[in-house]
């Protein structure tokens, strides 16, 4: 079979967008079917969960496996509970969290990232990714990487319950990206519809089965800038899907420093929280004095 098989994305104006492959049944057929897309997701749905009601705590050891559900406050975004469940993992956990600060991001939920060895698809996936990475880039003729824009060593698993679940359109936040490095999606669970857009408009959107990969470059000039991405709301009734997405972050905080981060938003959020209820409070004390005037 022919292992380059990809579909080719072109912006609305004829342009090729270079840099960016759609590359059905990879994880299948680049694995010679060692990772089985239905198997990977079924395990990975299965880590413990966060209880709700906890904060999250900082790990010692990051071997606890932990997902995090959306209604878990540390995935709020703009006070509304999220439309996915993740998990976070990373490698050299000892030397500090590897900080992909992605829009919405919180300094609680930097607390759940694990060492990928607490989850042995993972590891074994990121293993196999840094193996054949730059082998792939030839086969799809997309542009090549070296170095450490070659060695991904976190990533993030993302768990839709149904077709109301999804991720609007955005683009990858790149400033704790390693420059000029890529990041790869493999689709998991149910099919699902991607899309990509330029400029507002969306020229590409295709229903993926499960073992897609989707190689989206970053950079000056790159897919990531130039164009968003995104998992629409289905239409139609959709099985719980998913995906994980492997990056390649440079920035590294200090998990002393990661702990104190943590407390100091704690305590700006019980303060907002105060100042809140403080104008509450004086907004139905004016109330009454007009109704009584």
């Amino acid at each position: 079979m022919d292992h380059s098989t990809h579909s080719t994305l072109t912006l609305p104006d004829g342009t090729p967008l270079r840099g960016a492959a759609v590359v059905p049944g990879a994880l299948q057929r680049w694995s010679g079917s060692a990772f089985d897309p239905a198997a990977v997701f079924e395990r990975l749905s299965g880590t413990p969960k966060q209880p709700v009601r906890d904060e999250i705590a900082v790990s010692e050891t990051g071997l606890e496996p932990l997902l995090v559900t959306g209604d878990h406050p540390s995935l709020h975004y703009r006070g509304n509970a999220l439309k996915r469940h993740k998990i976070w993992a990373q490698a050299d956990y000892a030397g500090g969290l590897r900080k992909y600060g992605y829009t919405g991001w919180q300094h609680a939920v930097s607390a759940a990232t694990r060492d990928v060895q607490a989850y042995p698809d993972l590891q074994a996936m990121m293993a196999w990714l840094n193996a054949n990475f730059c082998g792939w880039l030839a086969q799809c003729g997309l542009p090549a990487v070296r170095g450490a824009a070659a060695a991904f060593n976190h990533v993030i698993f993302t768990r839709y319950e149904d077709e109301k679940d999804f991720i609007g359109m955005h683009a990858d936040k790149e400033v704790d990206f390693v420059p000029g490095s890529y990041f790869v999606v493999f689709k998991l669970g149910a099919a699902r519809d991607f899309a990509f857009a330029h400029s507002g408009e969306v020229f590409w959107q295709q229903t993926l089965e499960a073992g897609t990969a989707i190689i989206v470059k970053t950079g000056n000039g790159s897919p990531n800038q130039s164009c968003k991405h995104g998992v629409p709301v289905s239409q139609v009734p959709v099985g719980p899907s998913g995906s994980v997405v492997f990056r390649c972050i440079q920035t590294v905080v200090p998990w002393d420093i990661v702990k104190r981060n943590m407390g100091r938003a704690k305590e700006q959020k019980k303060k907002r929280r105060l100042a809140k209820q403080v104008r509450r409070a004086a907004t139905r004390k004016g109330v009454k004095a007009d109704k009584k005037a």
